[in-house]
Parts: structure tokens; sequence; C-alpha cells
């Protein structure tokens, strides 16, 4: 079974969540962290999606900053179990992981992160009349 951790500052990993449960669904092997929200400390909440592991289960986790606070405590968890940890992320690197139907390894996985990378680009259009059936 492949278990996913969003965990992002504030409600970034709630509202990523909002946009999957409209693209695919509602899941249930999606758990999100939405830290600094409030007064309480989110490691109970990423020690809750860790109480159950499996080492012949797939866990990944998807934090928002590169070397951010969130991150940061992620990779103090990675000293006790194994897990894809992926920080930056995409809507489209999202997607491909759930939906992936196969067990997915580290070079896959990066693979996967250099295909989702190419998404994020600067779309500059020339709106012509020639040119706007061939928009998208």
């Amino acid at each position: 079974m492949r278990n996913i951790l969003i965990a992002t500052h504030s409600t970034f990993a709630s509202g990523i969540q909002g946009s999957l449960n409209l693209l695919i669904g509602e899941r249930s092997e999606i758990t999100v962290i939405d830290a600094y929200v409030d007064d309480t400390d989110y490691t109970e909440k990423i020690d809750d999606f860790f109480e159950k592991y499996n080492d012949q289960d797939e866990y990944i986790v998807f934090t928002d900053l590169y070397g951010g606070s969130v991150n940061q405590k992620m990779v103090n968890y990675k000293n006790k179990y194994d897990f894809q940890l992926i920080t930056g992320f995409n809507l489209p690197i999202l997607l491909e992981i759930i939906l992936a139907g196969e067990t997915l390894n580290s070079s896959m996985v990066e693979e996967l992160v250099e295909k989702c990378r190419q998404e994020l680009s600067l779309v500059h259009i020339d709106m012509t009349e020639d040119d706007e059936d061939d928009f998208i």
C-alpha cells in the first residue's frame, strides 16, 4: 500500500488536497498536515502518520520548502523510517505518484520528479487571430 503525507507551512497542504479531491476524488491513503496554523505542535500528527508503519508498505512524503522547518523535521524521521521525501512539489508530481500503479523505487521517483519539473514553465502567448485555435 502506498501512504502519502503532504506536510506544509500553513494551509497549503489542505488546499492542495482540495485540488486532488476535485481531480481524482478523496483518497484514504493521503494524509495532510498544515503546520503552524495554531499553537499545537504538528510533530504529533507526523507520529500519528508513522504509528502503523509497515516496512512492506510504501511511504512518500511531500514538503513545501527545501530546508524549511517542516522539511527539516521530516528529514529527522528518515533516521527511523524508510520513506521517499520530495520537497518543492507541484500538483503534477502528486498526481503521478498517487496514480502510479506500481511500487516506486528511488530511481522511478527521480524520473517522475524530472518529468514533472518540466511542468513549471512561463507561458508566452501571442494571441493573434490565426493562433487562437492553437493555444491548447
